[in-house]
């Protein structure tokens, strides 16, 4: 499959440049030319550059017009991700850029519409969207297999915000650089996901935030509640509250309860109830899921001149949920 050949990472001391997403490891083992990554760090930027490849650089734009890349990967401090986009859609380069893209939903719905108006190849590496049961919820939904919906829970709470520390991504505690905490960084996945297994646009109906555990500047755990036209509650569950470190461990569950069945995520599968059954449905060999082909298909789509798998548009509606929960908490 023709994917581009040459490739630039902005801002790699953000920690999914060599943690969780791992975005370096990905490129370097679909054998892509990393030709330059940036930071404002000197010394993080030529330790990413010695072990991955390619030209360390302590300014983006100087990066992009001395190695003129085919494709980017778009990490930085979520404060100055907007910037990070209007240069690289003025410049011409595709680009698959981590969430959240800002601070504030109106800033990054104007980035979604300056992708739009200016034709610019953008994608959103939301992973959720690949699992096993993300897909398998979403086509038994659109086959009515469930009957009436009840709810739906998506979970994701991660270990505690010193990991960020640890990754030399401090700022994630600062508000004035992060925008805010758990809610923002882990909730759009699960805000997306609302949107893609049920087809629907949800409404937020409730929110709470609390900062108990870390007592830092942004919470450490936030609870939104939505309902879709349809009736479908979508409880969104976040948090670094996982006591588990230095183990990089998640308390994780998905699953969908109605009418006729219901269906979770378990190890190695799914596990379907109801209508008197009580099934194991196993991951198939080989599925590919996360940030690998997430990846993996933001750049076989690019290379084949097809639209972005997950558009710009995805990333602005997944965070006006982040914010509208914000407003409902209180924040």
């Amino acid at each position: 499959m023709s994917m581009p050949k040459r490739f630039v990472v902005t801002e790699v001391s953000h920690w999914h440049s060599v943690y969780d997403a791992t975005y370096l490891r990905i490129l370097r083992d679909l054998g892509c030319d990393i030709v330059g990554v940036s930071d404002r760090s000197a010394r993080i930027a030529a330790e990413r550059a010695e072990h991955f490849g390619g030209k360390p650089f302590t300014d983006y734009r100087e990066m992009v017009e001395a190695t003129r890349p085919e494709f980017a990967i778009a990490l930085g401090r979520h404060c100055e991700m907007p910037e990070i986009f209007r240069y690289l859609v003025g410049a011409g380069v595709p680009f698959v850029m981590e969430k959240p893209w800002g601070t504030d939903a109106d800033t990054v719905a104007g980035l979604a519409r300056l992708a739009a108006e200016k034709g610019a190849w953008v994608s959103v590496p939301f992973m959720q969207r690949y699992s096993f049961w993300a897909v398998t919820a979403k086509r038994m939904i659109a086959a009515g297999e469930f009957g009436r919906i009840s709810h739906i829970l998506f979970r994701g709470i991660r270990p505690t915000m010193r990991r960020y520390i640890e990754w030399e991504s401090p700022w994630m505690a600062d508000k004035s650089q992060a925008g805010g905490g758990a809610l923002l960084n882990l909730g759009p996945h699960g805000f997306d996901i609302a949107r893609f297994v049920t087809g629907e646009e949800p409404a937020v109906v409730s929110a709470v935030v609390s900062r108990r555990v870390h007592e830092a500047e942004v919470e450490d755990y936030a609870f939104t509640t939505m309902r879709t036209p349809s009736g479908i509650l979508f409880h969104n569950e976040v948090g670094y509250t996982m006591p588990t470190w230095p183990a990089n461990q998640t308390d994780g569950e998905q699953k969908i309860a109605g009418e006729r069945f219901l269906l979770r995520q378990v190890p190695g599968g799914l596990q379907l109830l109801g209508s008197g059954r009580d099934e194991f449905m196993p991951q198939p060999e080989g599925w590919e899921a996360g940030y690998p082909r997430a990846i993996r298909e933001a750049l076989e789509a690019c290379g084949r001149g097809d639209p972005p798998p997950i558009p710009a548009s995805e990333c602005a509606h997944a965070v006006r949920l982040v914010f509208a929960s914000y407003h409902s908490a209180g924040r």
